[in-house]
């Protein structure tokens, strides 16, 4: 991949169309309950440089597969960065600082979580990385 690509890669995976889920729910999370959240620099600096990295992999790695098929491998790569995403919110206890989730209950995100992150990389940055000629 050209130096160009990977930066055209970054953009698309660190732009606001492919973040604006994360900051929605996590920033609802912060005006709720602001005395249990955690330091929004996270959300600002982190998220963006973590999935503009995440589309990199995603596009270096994963072979470009003919018609719906990037489709597929975007929904798995989104899938797969919510599970961790969720694993290390639920293990840090997340669920209950931001949601009021404890116990059992905070396995709840996990799922809500995946499904979220593979609509996101599924549906959005598959449709900017095409829109940036990236992706077939």
């Amino acid at each position: 991949m050209s130096a160009n690509k990977t930066l055209l890669a970054f953009i698309a995976g660190s732009s606001f169309p492919a973040i604006a889920i994360p900051f929605f729910v996590l920033g609802t999370a912060l005006l709720l309950r602001p005395e249990q959240a955690f330091p929004p620099q996270i959300l600002l600096w982190g998220l963006p440089l973590i999935m503009g990295l995440w589309n990199i992999a995603l596009l270096r790695f994963a072979p470009a597969l003919p018609g719906k098929g990037n489709t597929l491998t975007h929904w798995l790569a989104g899938i797969t960065i919510g599970l961790a995403f969720t694993s290390l919110g639920v293990s840090s206890g997340a669920p209950g600082k931001l949601y009021n989730l404890h116990g059992h209950l905070a396995f709840v995100m996990m799922p809500i979580g995946m499904f979220a992150h593979g609509f996101i990389w599924g549906v959005i940055v598959h449709w900017v990385n095409r829109k940036l000629g990236l992706r077939p």
